[in-house]
């Protein structure tokens, strides 16, 4: 346990040393919190050490914005990596503990389950109740290697081999580089939600891959999102543990829907607002959980005012409109601000005719596997079609668990020399959910 965790800190301190320090400070006030306290201790602790860890969140995250520095460039300047990650999962902790729903553990224990290097940087956040007893029985636990590098292998290709592919030419449309119009729009809303979700999904398959090494199961974080059939159906299904983050620590204590329609309607546009700011400081965030708050406070509208309506609608149906909704709302959350996300969203009223691309156009990122912009006819294509796989194919985590070992070592060979090949021909690029 000791030679892991000074691992993982080794690993942590890659990125840029101070950051580390950042981390230990949280896991010594922290613990020192828990040594502390008692059963029946002081209410005032617990609230105080959630504020304590929120401030640290917000120095570091916010302080930037609120000084006047809106660009995303100044915020991200001084943000220390997995700061949104390694707070969120401490204060479940805290909560936890104080519920009785978990029990004190060693100083060693404590630190190595906020320092755990697969799912230290960007999740997914593990409640303490849940990994502290592995942890506790790191070194005995049966370690699942040929699951655990397919599983490793599998994500480093989602985000090598198609989100870093697709990242040229999605940049190069929220650059402006090319003409605001109805394709280039949904290019951009398509690319950047593909990108993104590979991006993501592919880091949380390497997360619990790299676990299983160790003989550590961490939870899965994505459940095939672009399948669902409705907005609450889509958050169930993506960054799952920060959407039960989120329903259990602020939604419920609020009083989730116990209280009424209409403080349930209010504590979901609250506890999706205040999700979009977890992930930055920009009014763009702040617009992107707003909307989707609302969005969910009025499908459970309908459903009460309206409860057999949903059945009159085929799944396939159902499955495209949220689609198009959640894609769409991703131009806000990647724009640089509030007044480039209505530009483009301008561009859905301007359509003009476009050309179909060459063969050779169509299969250059395939062919190349570069970072080089492609046309947003191009990127949309491919966001489709890589769209369409993922949604009628199993999960990273289901395929690995039915492969036999023969099947396993086959994909992961022939994807790892890809990935490698891909790496050597260009300059890798950092996981999208580095910056928040």
């Amino acid at each position: 346990m000791g030679w892991c965790l000074c691992s993982s800190c080794w690993f942590y301190a890659q990125w840029y040393l101070p950051d580390l320090w950042v981390l230990v400070g949280v896991i010594v006030i922290n613990f020192t919190v828990v040594a502390l306290s008692s059963k029946g201790g002081a209410r005032w602790v617990l609230p105080a050490i959630i504020a304590a860890n929120i401030a640290v969140l917000a120095f570091f995250k916010y302080w930037p914005w609120l000084d006047g520095g809106d660009s995303r460039a100044v915020l991200l300047a001084g943000l220390p990596l997995g700061i949104s990650f390694y707070i969120f999962q401490v204060i479940a902790f805290q909560v936890d503990l104080s519920r009785g729903r978990t029990s004190k553990p060693r100083a060693l224990e404590f630190a190595l389950f906020l320092g755990f290097f697969p799912q230290l940087i960007a999740g997914p956040i593990v409640h303490g109740r849940r990994l502290l007893p592995q942890l506790a029985r790191l070194g005995s636990s049966p370690c699942c290697i040929g699951l655990g590098i397919t599983l490793l292998t599998l994500g480093l290709a989602k985000k090598v081999l198609i989100a870093d592919s697709l990242a040229g030419g999605v940049d190069a449309i929220y650059a402006g580089q090319y003409a605001t119009h109805g394709i280039t729009v949904l290019a951009a809303a398509f690319g950047y939600g593909t990108q993104l979700y590979f991006d993501f999904s592919g880091y949380a398959d390497m997360a619990v891959g790299l676990g299983l090494l160790f003989g550590i199961r961490l939870p899965q974080n994505f459940r095939s999102p672009f399948s669902a059939i409705s907005l609450t159906d889509f958050w169930r299904r993506w960054h799952i543990t920060l959407s039960s983050f989120l329903r259990d620590y602020l939604y419920i204590p609020l009083g989730g829907n116990r209280l009424g329609a209409m403080r349930r309607t209010l504590n979901l546009v609250l506890t999706m607002t205040l999700g979009g700011l977890w992930h930055g400081a920009g009014l763009q965030f702040l617009f992107w959980g707003l909307a989707h708050g609302t969005l969910l406070a009025g499908e459970h509208a309908v459903r009460r005012m309206i409860p057999g309506l949903p059945r009159f609608f085929p799944a396939a149906l159902k499955t495209c409109i949220t689609l198009l909704i959640v894609m769409l709302l991703w131009i806000p959350f990647r724009a640089d601000d509030p007044e480039h996300a209505v530009t483009l969203f301008s561009g859905l009223l301007q359509w003009s005719s476009v050309s179909f691309p060459t063969f050779s156009e169509l299969v250059a990122p395939l062919q190349l596997m570069s970072s080089t912009s492609s046309r947003p006819l191009v990127v949309l294509m491919w966001s489709a079609f890589a769209l369409i796989c993922a949604g009628v194919r199993l999960t990273a985590w289901r395929w690995a668990l039915r492969a036999n070992p023969w099947q396993r070592g086959m994909v992961s060979g022939l994807l790892l020399a890809m990935v490698l090949k891909t790496l050597a021909d260009r300059p890798d690029q950092p996981f999208l959910y580095f910056q928040f």
